[in-house]
């Protein structure tokens, strides 16, 4: 507990200015696991394939590269290539958090984020970094969709911000056509706003890289991908900010290059280096989250699966209760998935990450065995 520590200067109290009040510890994380347990909750790549690749990477390593502090240029060079933009456009960071906390300490001006509610709940932490409001735009009420469009009429509401996109989105796997992502650029820098869009599971979609291709790089728009997602590296914690020139040299201005470590480096540079391998991958969690979708509605009368771009699917159930019981019959079996309800547009609804053909067999065969006796 920190104490009330005072000084006297003149006859004046003063209050030290190390007093910070305390959020309750909002935002630590507690992560356990048991043996065996599978976490299909935090969306990570769990596929056999992708841990061999980085098991060859790991016994590669050569030490001398930990000794010595990482050489960034030619993964620069790679990933500038494979995102269309010149490599003075990247900032590489370690994970995409820190990316995004680097942006609200970049530019202290900003008074607000404009974005959808509900979405990834790191942005309250960043706004309480930077000092910022949150001004959250509900889905539509009618669809339960978000619309591109209501980011950039709120942002004429108010004084210039981040205006802050997921593509696709984190929660319910929705994911926007090009046409209005460029269409909402447009709208945010001129405005002389900042666009943020954060493609941690863009891979996962269908023609993803086109749907960004003509934002990214553009004064005004920034494009924060994590690795944790796409090649399977939430342990090794790495990501990459592109923008235009400028922005990035700011950027760097900000926080000094090299925090990304060699470990990180040498295991996404080997995943580039396997593009091929991923883009299979991605295919085949395609390929298992229609499948995942298809069978779970066939088992589970009244669940129904929305539209995904993501590498999970989320699930509108009949009610809360039912929600929480599936959710806590899961776990017991050692499947840890997320329950959403009371989010908005996300009465009663569970979020269920795919994984391989193993998983989602048993995860379909143990719902489909499963029977819910509402209380009462």
């Amino acid at each position: 507990m920190i104490s009330r520590t005072t000084s006297s200067v003149s006859g004046a109290v003063q209050v030290s200015p190390f007093l910070a009040p305390s959020r309750g510890g909002l935002y630590r994380r507690r992560r356990t696991s048991r043996p065996g347990e599978v976490n299909l909750k935090s969306t990570g790549l769990l596929d056999p394939r992708a841990a061999a690749l980085h098991r060859r990477t790991l016994q590669a390593l050569d030490p001398v590269d930990v000794l010595t502090y990482p050489v960034l240029g030619g993964v620069y060079t790679t990933l500038a290539a494979r995102m269309g933009v010149a490599p003075e456009s990247l900032v590489m960071t370690a994970g995409s958090d820190p990316g995004l906390g680097l942006l609200v300490r970049a530019f202290p001006t900003a008074t607000r984020i404009v974005t959808h509610h509900p979405t990834y709940q790191g942005w309250d932490k960043f706004a309480h970094l930077g000092n910022c409001r949150i001004d959250g735009v509900p889905p539509d009420p009618d669809t339960g969709r978000f619309v591109l469009a209501d980011l950039g009429t709120r942002l004429e509401q108010g004084p210039p911000a981040f205006v802050v996109v997921t593509q696709p989105h984190s929660l319910t796997g929705q994911f926007h056509e090009a046409d209005e992502l460029a269409a909402l650029a447009d709208t945010v820098t001129g405005q002389g706003s900042l666009l943020v869009v954060d493609t941690a599971y863009l891979a996962f979609t269908d023609g993803g890289e086109e749907l960004v291709r003509d934002i990214t790089g553009r004064p005004g728009v920034v494009r924060v991908n994590s690795f944790s997602k796409c090649y399977g590296l939430s342990g090794a914690r790495i990501g990459v900010i592109a923008t235009d020139p400028e922005t990035a040299c700011h950027l760097f201005d900000i926080d000094a290059e090299g925090s990304v470590s060699a470990t990180a480096l040498a295991l996404l540079d080997a995943s580039l280096r396997r593009h091929d391998d991923f883009e299979e991958i991605w295919a085949d969690v395609r390929r298992l989250r229609g499948d995942l979708a298809r069978r779970v509605e066939e088992c589970r009368p009244g669940w129904r699966a929305r539209p995904s771009g993501a590498n999970f699917v989320t699930f509108d159930v009949p009610g809360a209760a039912e929600a929480a019981a599936a959710t806590a019959f899961l776990y017991d079996q050692g499947y840890v998935v997320r329950d959403l309800s009371g989010l908005p547009s996300l009465p009663a609804a569970v979020r269920i990450a795919v994984a391989d053909h193993q998983v989602v067999d048993r995860v379909v065969e143990l719902l489909g065995g499963w029977r819910h006796e509402p209380a009462g």
